[in-house]
């Protein structure tokens, strides 16, 4: 297994100037809308940034999920799709899914820009009279810090050959029964010739 991009440098940026580029193009697109973000809404989160393998790094690196809600109509949701769109579009970003329709469906999922950030649309919760803009950042570097080489992780080790199968166990075949010997039976003695023979009686009638 190789580093495969793990060590390429990473974009330089302080948490102050991700979030203050964050809330910029959250507000800009706000406007494009003809409102303000519902500052009770915001949600920002300050993440440690772990490689895809879940390798980690001690320099400090980050990334910002930020979120917000914007007033607007639900009736106009799709139309305020439409103009967002046209905006990110503007300003770099590949659109890459776009859902109009039933109010509580609508989505814009774009990513780019100059900073390359991500960036989401859809319906709030009820009473779905706002629409909620998440930006996700990539992984930044502090200022002045040495970006660390991260190591890939280790293979998994293979197995050379599969594993045995444990044989059954060997059927020891019975000895043969020895032969059963049949007792001889001895043959009747011979009696000695006596000279008399029975006398053959004829009748006659």
């Amino acid at each position: 297994m190789t580093d495969s991009g793990k060590n390429d440098p990473l974009p330089v940026k302080s948490q102050s100037r991700a979030e203050y580029e964050v809330r910029a193009l959250i507000d800009l697109l706000a406007d494009e809308l003809g409102s303000e973000v519902d500052t009770e809404t915001v949600n920002k989160n300050f993440r440690e940034c772990r490689g895809k393998q879940g390798d980690e790094a001690n320099d400090g690196r980050f990334d910002l999920g930020y979120s917000a809600a914007v007033p607007h109509p639900r009736a106009e949701y799709n139309s305020g799709l439409k103009k967002l769109r046209k905006k990110l579009e503007a300003k770099g970003y590949k659109v890459t899914d776009y859902r109009e329709g039933d109010w509580r469906h609508i989505l814009l999922y774009a990513k780019g820009g100059d900073a390359n950030y991500f960036v989401s649309v859809g319906a709030s919760k009820p009473p779905y009279d706002e629409m909620t803009v998440y930006v996700t950042t990539p992984c930044f570097l502090p200022p002045g810090v040495d970006q660390e080489q991260v190591s890939a992780p280790q293979p998994r080790p293979q197995r050379d050959t599969a594993p045995a199968v444990p044989a059954a166990p060997a059927v020891t075949a019975a000895p043969p029964a020895a032969p059963v010997r049949t007792p001889a039976v001895p043959a009747p003695a011979r009696q000695p010739d006596s000279g008399q023979h029975p006398t053959l009686v004829r009748h006659f009638g």
